[in-house]
């Protein structure tokens, strides 16, 4: 990879950073979260209370790239053919036919807002579609736009009229992206920002080629063996099953991370080498969201949610595991 594709995505890249910030306040890490799997060509999982912003930095992201964007508001009533589409029976004048009506699903940007509002049934309807990037109706396969992306919010608060979404969805999230409550000093940022005549949004300072063309710089990263085997071993290490695991995985988790995580520790460790400016993977590259890459894959045994146990501690003790094995 040349010098100049690395400057050119970190150009690109800042730009379009800095057009997200300027819409969404005190909230620089999700922003440096979001992007990375935009770029990373991953799913992308919005979690905070509501009116962190959650919905305006997805749509703030189709702003600024210029993707195609589709929004499906998850109710409990949503069924799978309104987000997927579904075949029509048209009369006409030489006979009746059938055509295919496609849904919101079919775009480039697709924000699934209030995900875990949707039954079971409906949120399965997007399992293909994030991992095969088609859709299949009645026996016929319809292809998504190679740049098909989902950013899905989350409430974490809410438990009634929600369903809790199952694993193998939300291990096909790369990140889990976490916005906090604004500081007081925000909050006025906030206000004054979105109570004038004129309407807030992010600038459009990129389009869908650069976002395609971004995309195939991070998968041209170097990645040498020995680094993505200590990250693989650090994946491992989150399995209570794994013998290199420490205690409090092997008694808080009745599941962690498994192939996907360590694709998205890989892929998100390599946006972040182009950040530096390097065309080589580091292991301190992958380790920058490993926090983010976990959050959402780990399933708590009875005794890890007595103990109140989150990632931030399963992490730590994973961090000294590994680092005591090597």
């Amino acid at each position: 990879m040349v010098d100049d594709a690395v400057q050119r995505f970190c150009q690109q890249d800042l730009r379009l950073r800095e057009a997200l910030g300027a819409v969404i306040f005190g909230q620089p890490d999700a922003v440096d979260g979001a992007t990375c799997a935009l770029l990373a060509g991953g799913h992308l999982l919005l979690v905070g209370v509501p009116g962190t912003g959650k919905t305006k930095l997805a749509e703030s992201l189709a702003d600024s790239t210029g993707l195609s964007r589709g929004r499906i508001q998850f109710t409990p009533d949503l069924l799978p053919a309104d987000i997927l589409g579904g075949e029509t029976l048209l009369p006409g004048s030489s006979g009746d036919r059938i055509e295919f009506r496609p849904g919101p699903v079919f775009t480039q940007l697709l924000i699934a807002d209030e995900i875990n509002r949707g039954t079971p049934r409906t949120q399965s309807a997007l399992l293909e579609a994030m991992q095969e990037y088609s859709v299949t109706i009645s026996s016929h396969r319809h292809r998504l736009d190679p740049l098909f992306s989902v950013i899905a919010t989350r409430n974490p608060i809410e438990m009634e009229g929600t369903y809790p979404l199952p694993e193998a969805q939300r291990d096909r999230f790369l990140l889990e992206v976490q916005l906090h409550s604004p500081a007081p000093e925000v909050l006025t940022r906030i206000a004054a920002a979105t109570t004038i005549e004129t309407q807030m949004t992010a600038a459009k300072v990129l389009d869908p080629k650069q976002i395609e063309s971004m995309r195939q710089t991070v998968r041209r990263v170097i990645a040498a063996d020995s680094v993505i085997d200590r990250a693989a071993h650090w994946i491992a290490a989150t399995r209570p099953e794994d013998p290199t695991a420490p205690e409090t995985v092997r008694r808080g988790l009745r599941l962690g991370a498994g192939a996907r995580a360590l694709q998205a520790l890989i892929l998100s460790g390599k946006v972040e080498a182009l950040r530096d400016g390097r065309t080589h993977l580091d292991d301190e590259d992958w380790k920058k969201w490993r926090h983010e890459v976990i959050r959402h894959r780990l399933v708590y045994s009875l005794e890890g949610e007595l103990d109140g146990l989150g990632p931030e501690e399963i992490v730590s003790a994973v961090d000294r595991a590994v680092a005591h094995q090597g």
